[in-house]
Formats: structure tokens, C-alpha cells, sequence
């Protein structure tokens, strides 16, 4: 995450040696995250890290600044859903429909289903959502550590949300 850069890019470092996908929990701008946006195979951001880390006027402007420089952006929108470019391609998700009680801890339970769903291979869109629906269903309880869901959890949402 750019708070310990020199551990940070040790690991990044590390990890691409061993063929492991690196995220980048792209939210505060802190003197790391310049060298470990170029070193992640996943720059997960924060519409705010979007544009104040690029100077660019809207998160999509950030967001294809970013993708100059890594090869896989995302930037979350909270309830507006999330938006990225990978390989030449862009895309948009939109926020899953959920009684929002408490938002705290969403982004974390996001970067974290999204580094769970790459350990496993899932597919690009599958993996967007599957960490989309994670930050989702984190909201929906009050505190962050009891709102991340289960993974059962998450794929009753998503199974829910293909038959609509």
C-alpha cells in the first residue's frame, strides 16, 4: 500500500520473481506509490488517489493516466460502482444494490476479495465483481471486521444479481 515503501517494493519485487500477481491499494498519496504503480500488475485506486496522484480532472482521465504506467487500473466510485482499463480495453461495473448501514471497512474488503479472486485465477470480470460484491456486502453490516463477508456470502449476491 505505499505506507512502507522500501518493504513494499521488496515484496513487489519478489513477487514478480515468483510469478505472483501484485495489487496496489492505491488510496493516499505517499512517496511509495510512484515506483510500486509501475511495479503492480493491479493498481486498485481510489477515485480521490485518481486524480490528485495524476492531476487528472475526473477519475476516468486518472484512471487512463494511471494505465500508462501500469498495466491493470481499477478506481472504485463507492456507490456509483468502479471503473478500469486493462490491455487497450475499459469498462464499468456498477454498484451492487445493498441496504447500506455502515461503509466502513468496504474498501478494504475489496482490495482483499480482489487479491483472493487473482490468487485463484478468476477471470477478469468474474474477479471485478466478485470484490465489487465483497465491498458491497461489507456496508451492510455496522463495523469493518463484521461486515467483510463470507465467500458463500458473496456468491448468493452474485447468483442473486445474474437472475435479475
Amino acid at each position: 500500500d505505499g505506507h512502507q515503501p522500501a518493504l513494499a517494493l521488496a515484496v513487489a519485487a519478489w513477487a514478480r520473481k515468483h510469478g505472483i500477481t501484485t495489487i496496489l491499494d492505491a488510496d493516499t498519496i505517499n512517496e511509495g506509490n510512484l515506483d510500486l504503480v509501475r511495479r503492480c500488475d493491479i493498481v486498485a485506486a481510489s477515485e480521490h488517489f485518481a486524480r490528485a496522484f495524476t492531476g487528472a480532472p475526473t477519475p476516468a482521465a486518472g484512471m487512463a493516466s494511471l494505465a500508462e504506467i501500469a498495466p491493470a487500473v481499477v478506481v472504485t466510485l463507492g456507490e456509483r460502482g468502479l471503473i478500469w482499463q486493462r490491455e487497450g480495453e475499459t469498462g464499468a461495473l456498477p454498484a451492487f444494490a445493498v441496504d447500506v448501514v455502515d461503509t466502513t471497512g468496504a474498501g478494504d474488503t475489496f482490495h482483499g476479495a480482489l487479491a483472493a479472486g487473482a490468487a485463484r485465477g478468476m477471470a477478469w470480470l468474474a474477479l471485478l465483481r466478485f470484490a465489487s460484491a465483497a465491498g458491497a456486502l461489507c456496508c451492510t453490516k455496522h463495523g469493518a471486521r463484521l461486515g467483510i463477508p463470507t465467500t458463500a456470502e458473496v456468491a448468493t449476491l452474485l447468483f442473486h444479481d445474474s437472475q435479475h
